[in-house]
């Protein structure tokens, strides 16, 4: 199955939540699915909702990670037969003047 992305057929002003893409990864690697989604989130709004779709079992500890890394949020993480689907909120911009964490954690001196 080759893997796809394409709006959402929900409406986009609906509630904040409401999905605005999805990407059906159908059995594709993290590898392939990793440049799926950075390619999706570059075209998407700030805060906007996407949904993965993947065969995969593997996908669901490394998109875990990369929620992490990018301050995304996992909203929902559903297993359906053979294919999973996960609703991912993309960060929105911080508020001028508050202190963001860093992804990277400080070396420990000598």
């Amino acid at each position: 199955m080759c893997a796809a992305s394409s709006p959402a057929s929900s409406d986009a002003s609906g509630p904040d939540d409401s999905v605005r893409a999805v990407v059906d990864a159908g059995g594709e690697p993290w590898e392939r699915i990793l440049g799926l989604l950075e390619r999706r989130c570059r075209e998407l709004p700030e805060g906007s909702v996407l949904e993965l779709h993947s065969a995969n079992p593997r996908v669901r500890s490394s998109l875990r990670g990369w929620c992490r890394l990018t301050r995304s949020t996992l909203l929902t993480d559903e297993e359906t037969g053979e294919q999973s689907a996960y609703r991912i909120k993309l960060p929105t911009p911080p508020v001028p003047g508050t202190p963001r964490p860093s992804n990277f954690q400080k070396p420990e001196s000598s």
